[in-house]
């Protein structure tokens, strides 16, 4: 029997034992269990504290839980090194992801922790991590950041490293390489100071960790040795380099850390009027959605010119997204599947990212710019000259659902400099306005003068006359921004002037008579002849974002126009793009590393800033208080790096960002093929409703638990159970079964749905006593109650259903046993493979009395044989014969059916005997993938 075995075996007796017998005490609480983290309902507040429970406790798997994360979890828990503590939260070669979300759930960080089949990184979500440490700053723990890394090909010399951080470190990040400045260490026996996360040491051998990634290593992030530390490309060495010759070799590594937590110290009792409600942070999800079409190719876009990309611009107008670009065709894959020549211009399905055939206009080059406008048209701006075989440069209204050109706009551009071609590079519509920003010098309609209006302009929306307001810049405008109060306009762009007065890169005009306000910018580099150019800007709310080159990111408030807050990343480039939904603010770039909050100078981004947080071509950032929020972070691919080039928030909430996207992520890890474009949905922070008519009742074997459903906006995934201070079991349905504890303990219920929010709970109640039998009905087998279930991929033994067979090892919980039906108390693993078609279920009845004739009321979802004493006394939707593990149900049974209409049945006095009695009953499928599979069964004397 392995270690692992061992300690599963343990942990399933130490399960049993707490099922069958009274909850032991301990000296802080008597009503609380011990917290030896060897079941759910004794999950301990950290590795650390199984360690002080039982200091023999082996390493291994355990299960964990703190206020932050709401229930219990497990993880493995190094309990050997240096008295133990320590839990696993990744392991790996090469190849670690760098985003907050990691790259695996906890089941994969802890099996396999080590070996070659752990190769492959698997780590913890930052924001699991952070809940393990109760949300407490990781740069404080006592103990630091722990790595053991192969130290020798073979996997037979190991290495332990710590170090500490002096650099500012609340949340958890696996952005490494960067500047978090390291403070005391120890690699292997020796010790040291200084550094930072990306490489420190004391030689260029084993004693350093280096996690700078560039072709030295493949490109591939690790926990990397020195350069006269090689390795090899091979499956099996656990030290990796892309070639034998190759220094920096990618040990194997484990990252542990050790929150010292005790449930003493983190743990309070549930309030008698329950827990408050919890929801997520709003901001969109870091997971992709299904992305069933993109875009492709590269157009005619100059090829000098920085964010000629795939995708340049958004926006919407009847339930659609069209996405302009420098793209030549839509298609639904890497390898061109469906592919249809459409170029610069496309029309997507708002709510399901599906390309819209019907609109079909054609341009001559890219675009740069959309604005949605009245009567279901659409402004485009761009490098074009014609549209649909029509003269119009740069500027064209087009019929949103046809793509035909909207005759009734006949508002154009003029360029009397540069080669006479009119640019548009941005678009922005508010109030009768249709404002447009580029490189031109002139307006004009079909009625009306010709005006001069250099780079920036405004036409009426109604009479597409331009306007004699003319700001007047002396170099391009890349970003425009109308104000919704009216008063101004933001602009951004290559200029230093508007009308002689000096206007540097940004400036705030009147929409009344183009005045200006003044503006400080701060910029991050202008030394060296730098033009710190800026290249987007937004108002939304009291603030201003204003993005742009040397890697910044300023906000400023409106009212006085100085900085409110600061971001500089490394390494990378400028921003380039800036959307919100009124409450988060979404800036795209192309950098693909670190973003330094507090920081305002590049390339010496100095010690001042105040945190560092991982970001891939686009971030996010709360409107309100301008803290980057670290939980947008996706992981996605680019073709070139040029990442964002352009962001929208539909009217769904869905974000959508644009440029030379390659590839992203999905939720659960699953990697897809995204076209120039990655859509992302509004993060999920309603909470569930609060359950209904919680009641808490004791019986014989413990507490039973009921409750109505909660409701939620999407859907309750889970109820999580509350007994004295904590959540000790989690269920699907609306009952649970608990064991037997102290009288006066207190017991609640909370709802919690699938992005982790979860609903205030019901108040807080002591167990009532059992409610005497009905002496016209006396139950013996009641609604909920516990069976004993086997659910495998091997069958049973042959003599399963006889009452002297030995039910010890199976599973315990209470009924209903299964999955796909909402009242689900005992989960079935469904990831077994093969699936099980069957499973067996047993529970004990007595007869002092004397037999009786009983009432069996028993779910059929989808076919049930039903034993007494070992004898059939029952079948339903099963064929008649011999049946086996392998016998399929002749009938499909939805869920829902046969939780409305059980299968009600005499058994007669002669099936049973005086004293003991064994129901068994084997539950079967109608087919393997059967969308529900549940049991539940009532015995009563009639």
């Amino acid at each position: 029997m392995t270690l692992r075995t061992r300690i599963a075996a343990v942990a399933a007796i130490a399960l049993i034992a707490t099922l069958a017998a009274p909850i032991p005490a301990t000296a802080a609480d008597p009503t609380l269990p011990a917290p030896d983290g060897r079941t759910e309902a004794t999950a301990a507040a950290s590795c650390w504290e199984v360690a002080q429970v039982d200091p023999d406790a082996p390493s291994g798997v355990y299960w964990l839980a703190t206020p932050a994360m709401g229930s219990a979890q497990q993880f493995y828990c190094d309990q050997q090194t240096d008295g133990g503590g320590w839990v696993l939260v990744g392991r790996g070669r090469q190849g670690w992801s760098e985003s907050i979300l990691g790259s695996g759930t906890p089941a994969q960080v802890r099996e396999p922790a080590t070996g070659t089949a752990a190769f492959t990184p698997r780590q913890l979500p930052g924001a699991l991590i952070d809940q393990l440490n109760n949300d407490q700053p990781i740069g404080a723990l006592a103990d630091g950041i722990r790595l053991v890394r192969a130290a020798n090909a073979a996997g037979t010399s190991w290495q332990d490293t710590r170090f500490r951080l002096t650099s500012p470190r609340d949340e958890w990040t696996w952005e490494f390489n960067n500047q978090q400045r390291v403070g005391s260490f120890r690699i292997g026996n020796r010790n040291g100071t200084g550094g930072t996360t990306s490489n420190f040491g004391n030689d260029n051998g084993l004693i350093r960790v280096r996690t700078i990634t560039g072709s030295a290593e493949g490109w591939a992030m690790g926990f990397g040795y020195g350069s006269d530390i090689k390795g090899a490309p091979d499956g099996t060495s656990y030290l990796w380099s892309p070639s034998t010759s190759a220094g920096y070799a990618r040990p194997f590594t484990q990252v542990f850390i050790r929150p010292k937590l005790l449930s003493a110290d983190v743990f309070a009792p549930v309030p008698a009027g329950g827990t408050p409600a919890t929801a997520g942070t709003a901001v969109a999800e870091a997971f992709a959605q299904t992305q069933p079409w993109g875009v492709a190719g590269l157009g005619a876009g100059p090829s000098t010119l920085e964010g000629s990309n795939e995708v340049s611009a958004f926006t919407e107008n009847v339930d659609r997204v069209f996405v302009g670009g420098n793209f030549t065709k839509v298609q639904r894959s890497a390898g061109g599947s469906g592919a249809v020549e459409q170029a610069y211009l496309a029309a997507f399905e708002r709510d399901t990212g599906t390309w819209i055939s019907t609109f079909r206009p054609v341009f001559d080059n890219q675009v740069k710019a959309l604005a949605p406008l009245p009567g279901g048209r659409i402004a485009v701006g761009g490098y074009f000259s014609t549209v649909n075989g029509e003269s119009h440069p740069g500027l064209v209204v087009l019929d949103a659902t046809t793509g035909a050109v909207d005759a009734s706009f006949t508002g154009a551009l003029l360029n009397f400099l540069s080669g006479g071609v009119p640019v548009v590079r941005t678009l922005d519509v508010q109030g009768d306005w249709l404002y447009v920003g580029g490189s031109f010098t002139h307006a004009k309609a079909a009625t009306g003068a010709q005006v001069y209006a250099r780079n920036t302009v405004r036409f009426s929306i109604e009479s597409s006359v331009p306007d004699a307001w003319n700001p007047e810049f002396n170099g391009t405008v890349i970003s425009l921004d109308a104000s919704a109060h009216g008063d101004r306009v933001y602009a951004a762009g290559f200029f230093s002037q508007s009308k002689g007065r000096p206007a540097d890169k940004a400036a705030v005009l009147s929409t009344a008579d183009e005045s200006l306000t003044p503006w400080p910018v701060v910029f991050s580099n202008r030394t060296s002849g730098r033009q710190g150019y800026q290249q987007a800007v937004l108002e939304v709310g009291d603030r201003v974002w204003l993005g742009g080159s040397e890697h910044s990111l300023m906000s400023y408030r409106r009212d006085t126009m100085e900085m409110a807050s600061s971001n500089i990343t490394l390494a990378g480039g400028d921003f380039q793009a800036i959307a919100s939904d009124g409450e988060t603010v979404y800036a795209g770039c192309h950098c693909f590393g670190t973003n330094y909050e507090g920081a305002t100078v590049w390339p010496g981004i100095g010690t001042a800033w105040t945190g560092a947080h991982a970001i891939y071509g686009s971030g996010a950032w709360s409107a309100e208080s301008g803290e980057y929020l670290e939980s947008f972070n996706g992981i996605l691919n680019t073709r070139a790096g040029a990442g964002a080039w352009a962001l929208f928030v539909d009217s769904r909430g869905t974000l959508w960002q644009g440029g030379d996207y390659s590839y992203s992520t999905r939720a659960g890890y699953v990697r897809q093929w995204s076209g120039g474009f990655v859509r992302h949905a509004p993060s999920d922070v309603t909470s569930p409703s609060t359950p209904g008519a919680f009641k808490a009742v004791r019986t014989a074997e413990g507490v039973n638990l009921t409750w109505t459903a909660a409701t939620d906006d999407r859907a309750v995934t889970a109820y999580q159970v509350l007994r004295a201070d904590r959540v000790v079991a989690t269920v699907g349905g609306t009952s649970a079964a608990l064991p037997p504890a102290p009288d006066g303990t207190l017991y609640a219920v909370r709802a919690v749905d699938a992005a982790g929010n979860r609903s205030a709970s019901t108040p807080a109640v002591p167990a009532e006593a059992a409610p005497g039998p009905d002496p016209a009905s006396p139950t013996l087998i009641d609604a909920g109650s516990t069976w004993a279930t086997l659910w495998s991929t091997a069958a049973p033994p042959s003599d399963w259903a006889a009452p002297e067979f030995d039910d010890g090892s199976w599973l315990s919980g209470a009924a209903p046993v299964g999955w796909g039906t909402s009242d689900i108390a005992t989960a079935l693993d469904t990831s077994l493979s093969p699936r099980p078609l069957t499973s067996y279920h047993r529970h004990d009845i007595d007869l002092p009395g004397g037999a009786v004739a009983l009432r069996f009321s028993v779910r059929v979802d989808d076919g049930v044989v039903v034993y007494v004493n070992g004898a059939e006394v029952l079948r339903r939707n099963i064929d008649p014969g011999p049946v086996t593990a392998s016998t399929y149900a002749n009938t499909a049974v939805s869920g829902t059916t046969a939780m409305a209409q059980p299968y009600v049945a005499e058994i007669p006095a002669t099936a049973f005997r005086t004293g003991a009695n064994t129901i068994a009953v084997e539950v079967h499928s109608n087919y393997r993938t059967a969308n529900s599979h549940s049991f539940e069964m009532t015995v009563t004397a009639p």
